[in-house]
């Protein structure tokens, strides 16, 4: 009787709550307007926002190396940078397209994704550098690390989501590297 009560009227009722959660929450997963999405952004906007920084604090002090204290704070920099590399990035290409496109304009994704990688490899020269407390080498560098710097300040916003901004912001990606790739 019990076994016979509980199919009869318990079990529709949790095969249908089962199966709605199911269905919204994958809807859910997929809406651009869902909290999901905003987590997915929110964390590329700020991880992305937060390594030009540390790379712009980088070679702003590397620019105004003036004593061996100066080189100490800029190892210990340059350590924290490549050591921190942020997981959001990585991720963000291997989430659904759709969030991706939406969160980066097409046309920047690589570009986007090219700078910070160029961005590692030129902190870790620059580390070369350091390590050898090579004062010389950095004043020759001082011109180049500037204009850097102030490129970083370029970029560092959120237009990669702005269509009519796309061809100032691979400009200013397009000028970072070729600095960088010297």
């Amino acid at each position: 009787m019990q076994k016979a009560f509980f199919l009869a009227v318990l079990l529709p009722f949790l095969l249908i709550s089962c199966t709605t959660n199911k269905v919204s929450n994958e809807s859910k997963l997929f809406d651009l307007s869902s909290k999901y999405y905003g987590y997915v952004y929110g964390t590329f906007n700020h991880d992305y926002s937060v390594r030009l920084f540390e790379f712009g604090q980088i070679v702003k002090k590397a620019s105004e190396v003036k004593n061996e204290r100066d080189i100490d704070y800029l190892k210990g920099r340059i350590d924290a940078f490549l050591l921190g590399k942020p997981g959001s990035v990585g991720e963000i290409a291997s989430v659904n397209k759709e969030y991706l496109d939406k969160i980066i304009i097409p046309e920047l994704q690589q570009p986007i994704f090219n700078l910070l990688n160029d961005m590692e490899l030129y902190i870790s020269n620059l580390d070369k550098i350091v390590e050898e407390k090579n004062f010389r080498k950095l004043k020759q560098l001082q011109e180049e690390l500037k204009e850097l710097y102030q490129l970083e300040r370029t970029i560092n916003d959120d237009r990669y989501r702005n269509p009519q901004e796309k061809e100032r912001y691979l400009t200013a990606i397009e000028k970072m590297e070729k600095i960088m790739k010297k």
